[in-house]
């Protein structure tokens, strides 16, 4: 899992997207449960992630076990296929852990099905959150309670394969540009590779967070506050459908057969093949370390270029820390929060490994020990941090995705294909992405 981890990651996979679809009913027929906390002295703890991330949690938690000797932590984990499918079975069999990792995505189902515990009564005083941002928070923030406590920055970028943009001439784009500097650089990487590469991967409908930023920038959101309807209009998506139809049409984004088979297959990612230098897909660089040899660079989702646009990039929260509100352990999975959240000793032993670290103290305590590419890629992600945090025009950070998100998300996808294709017009494809989305979120 990448450094950047959005909203969008849980439905990059087949079995992400069936964990969304199985979710309500899960929790409807949960009733509730015990929590683990209930049947075991211990305090259960599960989490997602790579070897490394695993590695590095369990040298975390030896640490504060130490300092906490009352405090014995059952440890489960595992990769993210099956862990929120288990984690469902778990509730309803009244055995829910006391402490686990969040997807942002699923953050406001579990709350508002009260399956998590709300946060708010500890900060302040078990739980130090100094230095965290009111827009970071907000991604585990659910009708205005704290349910779950962000790892780090994620922020919506590009990542730049530096290496071969240089050996054509080219220089990597400052990082004010807008989307017609992204149109000028991805025309000249075609022309001066003689063809042979296209700019930028296809944005119209694969990069889900690229979209949101355009509208943000429009003064438009995804979904609407109660996520009940789309945020955005017609006019704004057409807009985004004609920008990479003229990309297409220009060379500076690859035909859509290659978009098409990048879909959920990072391996194929139009920039790891090496038929563009730009793309939108956080994951070509992560936790893991990089899918690519390429020297690796980053930059944030351009700006609106027309009178009066917003600042449209905003932050996440990576992945979050959550207490089960059946748990009568709630006090102390707060305390082990508090721990990752502000000690100097978890800060370094977790590094990149939950994304960027969410505060200024904890990103310079871990810079030193940084690849170089990590520097890049911390140094952006403070970059957008500190601009959203200053703008002035800046919409609220997004409302957690409602149920049926993914779908939405698919359906942006498949439509921005049809286009690409030639089966669907723009006006056509318009229409008809409407109709399905309001039965979608209506249903």
């Amino acid at each position: 899992m990448g450094h950047q981890i959005s909203r969008r990651t849980l439905f990059r996979t087949a079995s992400g997207l069936a964990v969304a679809g199985t979710l309500g009913g899960a929790l409807s027929a949960c009733g509730g449960g015990t929590g683990a906390g209930s049947t075991s002295s211990d305090l259960t703890m599960i989490w997602w992630g790579s070897d490394d991330r695993h590695a590095a949690y369990k040298k975390a938690l030896a640490s504060f076990q130490k300092s906490n000797p009352k405090i014995k932590i059952r440890e489960t984990y595992s990769g993210y296929d099956g862990y929120f499918d288990k984690f469902n079975t778990n509730i309803a069999g009244g055995s829910a852990p006391d402490l686990l990792q969040m997807d942002t995505a699923l953050v406001a189902q579990y709350a508002r099905k009260g399956v998590l515990a709300p946060l708010d009564s500890y900060v302040g005083k078990t739980l130090d959150l100094t230095g965290f941002s009111k827009t970071l928070l907000a991604a585990g923030t659910v009708d205005g309670k704290l349910y779950g406590v962000p790892s780090g920055i994620g922020v919506n970028q590009l990542t730049v394969n530096r290496s071969a943009l240089e050996e054509l001439g080219l220089k990597l784009p400052d990082r004010e540009w807008t989307w017609a500097d992204l149109r000028e650089i991805a025309t000249q990487v075609h022309k001066k590779s003689g063809g042979k590469t296209h700019g930028v991967d296809d944005g119209g409908g694969g990069t889900l967070q690229a979209f949101e930023v355009f509208a943000r920038e429009h003064g438009e959101t995804f979904f609407s506050d109660d996520g009940k309807e789309l945020g955005f209009t017609s006019e704004t998506l057409q807009e985004w459908w004609e920008y990479w139809a003229d990309m297409r049409k220009a060379n500076a984004s690859p035909p859509p057969a290659i978009t098409s088979a990048a879909h959920n297959d990072l391996t194929k990612n139009a920039v790891v093949i090496g038929k563009a230098l730009f793309t939108f897909d956080s994951g070509v660089y992560g936790a893991g370390g990089s899918i690519t040899d390429a020297q690796l660079d980053f930059l944030p989702t351009p700006q609106g270029d027309f009178s009066g646009a917003r600042e449209g990039n905003f932050v996440n929260g990576g992945v979050l820390l959550s207490a089960t509100k059946a748990s009568k352990k709630v006090a102390d999975s707060v305390k082990i929060m508090d721990f990752f959240a502000q000690d100097e000793t978890a800060i370094k032993d977790m590094q990149l490994l939950r994304g960027i670290p969410p505060t200024e103290k904890a990103r310079n305590l871990i810079a030193s020990g940084l690849t170089e590419t990590d520097k890049l890629n911390m140094e952006n992600a403070d970059y957008v941090a500190q601009r959203v945090s200053k703008a002035s025009n800046a919409l609220p950070a997004p409302v957690p995705p409602p149920q049926g998100a993914d779908q939405i998300w698919d359906l942006l996808f498949q439509s921005n294909l049809a286009v690409a294709f030639g089966k669907k017009s723009i006006k056509a494809q318009l229409g008809e992405f409407f109709d399905q989305a309001a039965g979608i979120l209506g249903g």
